[in-house]
């Protein structure tokens, strides 16, 4: 059966292909670029720097997209580690996903998210920010062997209710558990955005990329 496409829809088509990504953006030719000053100053040219930090340089690409330019090997660690967390099903949900990236972890195309606010992170988990740094500090606590140096936490009023009938909590608490994941960075609000998925508004990590491993190996 043949499909007959209107010169209307041929350029419908056609704008959106356009608009997939700026018009002074080329994915295809960024990733022909060899090395990082011809990469950032492509990027510098072409998108808008939206931060900037010690390992890794976040460009917005367009309105659901950013780039995660890798500055050095802590930046390459940070990248690998998203990139092997984003398809990992554990983390499916919490995490902004990964549309594209470099075999080499030099840059990461992940997710736009928004700014989470503590209003809007109780709106949407139901639990208010501070409590639930308390019920994961806490968690990561009774998961380590305890020593002289272990801290002794009060166990949150709501941790159960967390733990019983809340999803986000419940694989937040899973992780921790599971994966060597400093419950620490999990207490920074900038380490959440806001997207949207289906019309609706859900709290995902937006920087996961430090683990204990990386944070040993590249910081200390």
């Amino acid at each position: 059966m043949k499909i007959h496409i209107t010169e209307t829809q041929l350029n419908i088509i056609k704008k959106d292909i356009d608009e997939e990504y700026p018009p002074t953006w080329n994915i295809d030719e960024f990733k022909k670029l060899k090395s990082f000053n011809q990469r950032i100053q492509y990027c510098e040219r072409n998108l808008q720097r939206i931060s900037s930090g010690t390992s890794r340089i976040v460009y917005k690409i367009d309105d659901t997209k950013v780039l995660k330019l890798a500055k050095n090997n802590k930046g390459l660690a940070q990248n690998e580690i998203e990139v092997g967390f984003s398809e990992d099903y554990m983390w499916d949900g919490i995490v902004a996903q990964i549309f594209d990236y470099d075999q080499n972890n030099l840059w990461v195309e992940m997710e736009l998210a928004r700014k989470v606010t503590p209003k809007k992170f109780f709106e949407i988990i139901g639990f208010f920010f501070e409590n639930y740094c308390n019920a994961i500090l806490f968690h990561e606590e009774n998961q380590k062997p305890k020593t002289k140096y272990s801290i002794s936490r009060s166990k949150p009023n709501n941790y159960d209710q967390m733990w019983d009938n809340n999803e986000f909590m419940y694989n937040i608490f899973n992780v921790i558990g599971s994966y060597d994941f400093p419950a620490g960075d999990l207490c920074k609000l900038n380490s959440y955005g806001l997207v949207n998925r289906n019309g609706i508004d859900e709290i995902v990590l937006i920087d996961y990329g430090l683990t204990n491993d990386v944070y040993d190996s590249y910081y200390k």
